[in-house]
């Protein structure tokens, strides 16, 4: 053939189109149709002398009798809501034509058209549901029943109907501290805008919504078979990317593959024409489209098997997958100390056609990328086709660093960055605001100033400096507060024409090693209308104690705080969200512990519902943070369904497994799964990898040697006993899932059944050993789960558990030992009652007791009041008892108990709060239906002595007192463990430019062997000097390395580094990391705490203290605190001026001449 003449496609740059005309090239017209495939050859040359080359294979469609339709197109741009334009043409004679569209597997619209001459132009209308892509398939029946068939595949465009447009204006605000943003576009338009950083923008990880990425999504939702010709340009300025549709023929050679490639099953029996296949597909081979066959396990490996190169068609894009990938790491993806995104908003617009409001600007100098779209009901979507580019740096500001918290008599160095971003140069007055909470620390000539007890002064403090243009200074100004609590410290920067003013919280905490005590109680109004309680604080009123050097506490370090919440379960959402920081005081960075705060939010969201409490302003707020928790739990899971422990080098865990798909399904509501959905795969998927777990008698077992959790692993007590651990707890742990989450369907329904029943059936084989144990733990859950699966032993199980309830006080619980009544002592006949210590076996009688409380509740017993009061007793913070799954069975069992006592109902009661302490201190409490669950708290002054509880009314509440001190003094002030359970060694040692680093080493192992050979999950927790900083990254690297045996996960909190382990045996396992100052603090604390302990039985810690004397000594100028310091970098102070004798007669001379010449003059 000739060569084509090509030309370029308007609005395309690099696009040529080919026109080919073969008929007049042949001598003989009708020997077109012998031809069976055209291949065109391409070859570019660039200016550069690149050279491209490629080919394409173009094959004619088969007809026997060679009768042939073509449909085309000569609309360039198909729109929604437009006309586009089709041109069909015919080799044979027809009468009539059908013609289907087809879009996203739907036909839309069918008809019919009379074929005049050989060609036939018709229009049809675009409709929204024909977007992104469409296809048009025509076909008539011709002589002889055959059916003749094609099709073309059209792009159309449906974003581009709802047009908005967005601009900034940043010259309003001169300052530059904010920008006006302006959208304009249809009445009541929704649009939501972004912000991101240039360098994550550029990345392309796929998370942001670009004009060219929602075509390319939008045309891959069809059939790959039959889509449109597309081409993606790429730049290095992704900005402008660029994403252009062509329409397609169908890739079918004849009637039966054209039908079949537009996804059209066809019932005729007219002759349906197919080429001849003499591949063997059932053995595993395809056709090429010359005819010759192919391994179909060879498709798309990228060679070519065919000839024509056929197997390597219509395969998934590699090019874009590695372009994809490019994209993602061809940037340094550093952790920034700064956000990342900005300007995440939406709105909708007004009647008048726009939306204007003003949005702060970032203090960080940044290229932002910004990305709209936009819904609206009657147009439907639309993007922005490009981002907007807006540079956030201000003219002026100024960046201010310190620490969020830090102890009482440390002196801290206030890092002030002035950044002058004009183009002249700039003089800057940076003010220290006065305030009671805080002195300026003084720096003496030559740097002099002591470490403890500097010189310092007070009110407003200024320094001036000069700041070159597009340039910064670092402005260090030292304080030290004089009070603990929450400080406000505010620097104001100020030039000419412009200031900028930041204000930081700073937490001020006493010196030493916070201890706490805690009281709960119930007030039990439903006998009496009056009801009065003596709560000791068992702090006294001076912590000197006579003729020794030791002091009880630290100087006000003694605080105490009284709340109290209506009925019996505790308050609902003390803080939003509850997690186990804030309930327990304790990290949560595993699995579990993510899964706790889940669990806790939604079983006082369930709380609230079942007892008609609903709020929905929290409501809203606690299905945002479950959603996060959702999330974040599901990077836990497995592909395999099982959620692991830890995400690095973990099993995974049937403990943990069961415990997320019971508490996911209690989260299945039907009614907000418009603010919080489970996706059913999940607990099913989990569901069928526990069934797995199950042995042939029924138990389940764990896939590690070692329990997280050491209950779920008990040993058998009897020496003779051949089988060591019998999984009764874990077992029965699985059963409670199965028995609560039956609604599950299919195969996995009947196996999980199945299960149920075998599990059950060895629990009751079980429960004449485990009623000899003289620990009641694995008989409570036993006899639960047996209780939810109304097994004929429940009852059996019941009452064995009944015989181990033991009693104090009138009060009811299960215990392996016996527990000692609540301490009240006797003064001037009032009892005074006495916070409680740590118990032996704390976590487990609080989860064994609250078992016992189910069953009670669900078998009806007479027993609940009893076992309600006791597990209140036991509290040790607010909301929550020692540890996550004691503190969630309890919150589960006082829930139930309260659904069924009604006693809320008639809940009023009035609380009177007495401190003798402080004179005339005296304070109202109102609990009604109104904040029946709301934690009312009250601060008491100068807290010593007894605080007395007054209470008037009807109904039940609990009262709580929490009290804290430090300790200095050693370890025998420290408040021990019931037993010894650990030991711990910690070593430091500093280094570099006045100890700006300090290492750690801490050796701990596990040494209560009688009660198991190792500990269950154990955390380390290190206080470290405040200033300190250590890196994630670091951590991180240290964990995945597997340098350290056991070691799991560890992470940095403020001041605190938190480390896990598996387990710990009797082989010390040691530690290693260095923390480096990042903020200058001097005078730092002399002592530092360090705490071992089993996170699922607390009681068993190990907490001591050491010193660092060599930071104690530190002075500000040490860590180079204050811009007064001669030898640090950061030293800006004028020089004084100091006059001697001489100089001083000169200059008094030289005055007096001046004078006599002027006056001589008048």
């Amino acid at each position: 053939l000739p060569e084509p003449v090509a030309s370029a496609v308007p609005g395309s740059p690099g696009i040529w189109e080919l026109m080919l005309e073969s008929t007049p090239t042949l001598s003989d017209p009708t020997a077109v149709n012998a031809v069976r495939a055209i291949r065109l050859e391409a070859e570019f040359y660039d200016s550069n002398y690149g050279h491209v080359r490629t080919s394409l294979v173009a094959y004619s469609s088969y007809s026997p009798t060679n009768h042939h339709l073509q449909i085309t197109t000569s609309t360039k741009f198909p729109k929604v809501g437009e006309y586009i334009i089709f041109h069909v043409r015919s080799n044979y004679y027809v009468e009539w034509f059908s013609y289907l569209i087809i879009s996203k597997g739907i036909i839309l619209l069918s008809g019919q058209e009379k074929m005049t001459s050989s060609i036939k132009a018709f229009a049809v209308t675009l409709s929204p549901e024909m977007a992104p892509t469409a296809t048009v398939v025509i076909y008539d029946l011709a002589r002889g029943s055959e059916v003749v068939a094609e099709s073309l595949t059209f792009p159309v465009d449906g974003i581009s109907r709802d047009r908005f447009n967005m601009t900034l204006n940043n010259r309003k605000d001169k300052t530059g501290h904010t920008i006006e943003v302006a959208i304009y576009g249809d009445p009541g338009t929704y649009v939501a805008l972004s912000a991101v950083d240039r360098t994550l923008y550029n990345m392309q990880a796929g998370t942001e919504i670009s004009y060219s990425e929602v075509l390319r999504k939008m045309n891959s939702f069809d059939n790959v078979i039959n889509g449109t010709l597309t081409q993606e340009w790429f730049s290095r300025d992704v900005n402008s990317y660029s994403y252009v549709c062509f329409p397609s023929s169908t890739y079918g050679l004849d009637s039966n593959r054209t039908f079949e490639f537009a996804g059209l099953l066809v019932f005729s029996d007219s002759n349906i024409t197919r080429m001849r296949d003499d591949c063997n597909s059932t053995a595993g081979y395809g056709t090429c489209y010359d005819g010759a066959c192919y391994r179909l396990d060879r498709q798309c490996d990228g060679y070519f098997d065919c000839e024509d190169g056929s197997d390597e068609a219509r395969c998934d894009d590699e090019q874009r997958f590695s372009i994809s990938k490019f994209e993602m790491y061809r940037t340094n993806r550093y952790q920034r100390l700064y956000s990342n995104a900005w300007l995440w908003k939406d709105i909708n617009i007004g009647p008048l056609g726009y939306y204007i409001f003003n949005v702060p600007v970032p203090d960080v100098p940044t290229e932002w990328m910004i990305s709209a779209f936009g819904m609206d009901e009657s147009s439907g979507f639309g993007i922005l086709s490009n981002s907007i580019e807006f540079s956030s740096a201000k003219p002026f500001y100024m960046n201010v660093e310190m620490p969020t918290k830090i102890r009482l008599g440390e002196q801290l160095g206030i890092r002030v960055t002035v950044f002058n971003y004009r183009l002249y140069e700039t003089e800057v007055l940076i003010t220290l605001a006065s305030s009671p909470d805080y002195r300026f620390v003084v720096v003496g000539p030559l740097g002099r100033v002591n470490s403890y007890a500097p010189e310092t002064s007070s009110g407003e403090h200024q320094h001036l400096i000069f700041i070159k243009p597009g340039k910064s200074a670092v402005v260090y100004m030292p304080i030290v507060p004089v009070r603990t609590g929450t400080i406000e410290v505010t620097i104001l920067a100020k030039t000419q024409i412009a200031k900028d003013m930041v204000t930081r919280c700073l937490l001020v905490e006493p010196d030493g090693i916070p201890q706490h005590r805690h009281t709960s109680l119930i007030l039990d109004l439903t006998q009496g209308a009056y009801l009065i309680k003596y709560l000791d604080t068992n702090i006294t009123e001076t912590p000197i104690l006579p003729f020794r050097q030791d002091r009880l506490y630290v100087f006000g370090s003694n605080r105490a705080t009284l709340s109290v919440v209506g009925d019996v379960v505790g308050p609902a959402f003390p803080t939003m969200p509850v997690n186990a920081s804030s309930l327990l005081s304790k990290p949560f960075y595993c699995g579990e512990q993510n899964m706790f705060s889940f669990a806790a939010n939604l079983y006082t969201l369930l709380y609230l519902r079942l007892t008609n409490q609903r709020d929905m302003h929290l409501e809203r707020q606690a299905f945002k943070y479950l959603n996060l928790g959702y999330q974040r739990q599901l990077t836990y899971q497995n592909d395999d369904g099982s959620f692991q422990v830890f995400r690095w080098h973990s099993q995974p865990s049937v403990w943990l497994t069961a415990f997320c798909a019971r508490v996911f399904h209690k989260a299945t509501f039907q009614e907000w799964e418009q603010f919080l959905y489970i996706d059913p795969s999940v607990i099913q998927k989990a569901i069928a990898w526990l069934l797995d777990r199950q042995s042939p008698e029924g138990s389940f077992h764990e896939t590690s040697f070692y329990a997280y959790d050491r209950k779920m692993s008990l040993p058998s007590e009897r020496p003779e006993d051949p089988v060591r651990f019998r999984n009764v707890s874990l077992t029965a742990h699985v059963l409670i899932t199965l028995a609560e989450v039956r609604d599950i369907r299919g195969e996995i329904g009947t196996r999980a059944a199945t299960a149920r029943g075998a599990a059950a059936r060895y629990l009751e084989r079980m429960l004449h050993l485990i009623q000899k144990l003289e620990d009641p733990y694995e008989l409570a859950i036993v006899a639960y789960a047996l209780t939810l699966v109304n097994s004929a032993d429940g009852e059996m199980a019941f009452n064995l558990l009944d015989e181990k309830m033991r009693e104090t006080s009138g009060m009811r619980y299960w215990s392996r030992t016996e527990l000692p009544a609540p301490s009240v002592v006797i003064e001037n006949n009032k009892p005074y009652l006495h916070p409680r210590l740590p118990y032996i076996y704390d976590a487990s009688n609080v989860e064994t007791t609250a078992y016992g409380l189910l069953v009670h509740v669900a078998r009806q017993a007479v027993v609940q009041k009893e076992i309600v009061e006791w597990l209140n007793t036991q509290r040790l913070s607010y909301g929550g008892w020692a540890s996550t799954q004691d503190t969630l069975l309890a919150m589960q069992a006082l829930t139930e108990f309260s659904i069924q006592s009604r006693s809320r109902d008639v809940t009023d009661i009035k609380v009177t709060v007495e401190a003798p302490s402080t004179p005339g201190f005296t304070r109202e409490l109102h609990i009604g239906q109104e904040n029946l669950s709301k934690l009312q708290t009250l601060s008491i002054p100068n807290a010593w002595g007894v605080i007395i509880v007054k209470a008037q009314g009807t109904g039940l509440a609990i009262v709580q007192l929490h009290m804290e001190y430090n300790v200095d003094t050693w370890r025998h002030l420290v408040t021990p463990p019931p037993v010894p359970a650990f030991a711990v060694n910690i070593r430091q040692y500093s280094y570099g430019r006045n100890s700006s680093y300090v290492s750690f080493r801490s050796c701990q192992s596990w040494i209560r062997t009688e009660e198991s050979p190792r500990s269950g999950m154990a955390v380390l927790e290190v206080n470290l000097p405040s200033g300190y900083y250590i890196q994630q990254q670091t951590l991180d690297a240290y964990v995945q390395s597997g340098a350290v045996r056991n070691l799991r996960e560890a992470r940095y909190e403020e001041k605190k580094a938190e480390i896990y382990f598996d387990y710990l045996d009797t082989s010390p396992i040691c530690v290693n990391f260095t923390a480096q100052r990042w903020y200058p603090v001097a005078n730092m604390t002399r002592f530092i705490s360090v705490r071992v302990y089993d996170y699922y039985a607390p009681e068993r810690f190990n907490e001591t203290m050491f010193e660092v004397y060599n930071l104690y000594a530190l002075s500000i100028c040490h860590v180079c605190g204050s811009y007064q310091c001669p030898y640090c970098p950061v030293f800006n102070a004028a020089p004084s001026l100091r006059l001697n004798q001489e100089q001083s007669v000169l200059s008094l001379t030289v005055l007096l001449t001046v004078l006599w010449r002027h006056l001589s003059k008048g």
